[in-house]
């Protein structure tokens, strides 16, 4: 079995509606250009049948709209119900919203939601040590026992649409004020995996996990062999960012790897975190 952590979905009316809802500066960073790729729930579907991928979390963006977030939140819900076997839907809220984002994830948890994100702290305009802004949100994550994923920027390398600022220290800073909570870094945590060499970060990592999102956008294949050599298989977890990557293309790349950690990569190390 195969699941895929990190995948994005939209209705295909969302740019019409997004525009009604007042516009989402988020939105237009990562979709202004024609030939950015949305799909649809079906659509992922679809690729998942083509791919073998039993199943797929499907996550929002780092929507600054409240209303548009709403848009995306009730479209993960609705099509995880239609797919109840394939789809675990999270749900994208902006902890700067206060109250009404406390509200908007109380609902979604309520509707089914599995999970939070993903936040993209740049996006978002989030600064990861407020603690009185993040903590009501990382507090009910953490009592319902439910993940965070957080996008994860390198501080060096190419530039691209959504990349942002939320660099090692400035996870490490989150996940400091946090350490309780299960909290997944999108893209290889924008390289702070690389930091587990050091005693101190290990420790107030225990409950981190990297997903493997837009991998070969990133980095050189043997970037899962050292990655399991720093952290342990069981600290990774397979994702896509599709519809900008395959799944075929990630999971080519992990070739050089045992079956057992194929195996914590690609689905157990995520069943142990809702069966946690």
């Amino acid at each position: 079995m195969i699941i895929d952590g990190h995948t994005h979905i939209l209705p295909s009316n969302f740019r019409l509606e997004e525009k009604k809802s007042g516009k989402d500066s988020t939105f237009e960073e990562l979709f202004s250009s024609t030939k950015a790729k949305t799909i649809t729930g079906e659509e992922l579907i679809q690729s998942m049948d083509l791919h073998n991928i039993r199943k797929s979390i499907v996550l929002g963006y780092g929507w600054n709209n409240i209303e548009v977030a709403k848009i995306s939140n009730n479209y993960n819900l609705k099509k995880s119900k239609l797919f109840p076997e394939r789809i675990i839907p999270f749900c994208s809220i902006n902890p700067n919203w206060g109250n009404k984002a406390m509200q908007e994830l109380e609902r979604c948890l309520r509707e089914g939601a599995r999970g939070i994100g993903e936040l993209h702290p740049t996006n978002q305009f989030l600064d990861l040590k407020n603690k009185k802004i993040l903590e009501p949100m990382m507090t009910l994550a953490r009592s319902e026992k439910i993940p965070v994923t957080i996008h994860g920027s390198e501080p060096v390398g190419h530039k691209y649409p959504g990349k942002g600022k939320s660099s090692p220290k400035e996870l490490f800073d989150f996940i400091e004020l946090f350490p309780d909570n299960i909290i997944i870094l999108a893209h290889w945590g924008g390289g702070l995996l690389f930091y587990e060499l050091m005693k101190e970060v290990k420790k107030i990592s225990e409950n981190v996990f990297y997903d493997t999102a837009t991998t070969s956008f990133l980095y050189e294949p043997k970037i899962f062999k050292i990655a399991n050599e720093l952290v342990g298989s069981k600290k990774i977890i397979f994702g896509t960012d599709y519809p900008l990557v395959s799944s075929q293309r990630i999971l080519n790349e992990m070739k050089e790897l045992t079956q057992e950690d194929i195996k914590n990569i690609t689905y157990k190390n995520v069943t142990s975190i809702f069966n946690s």
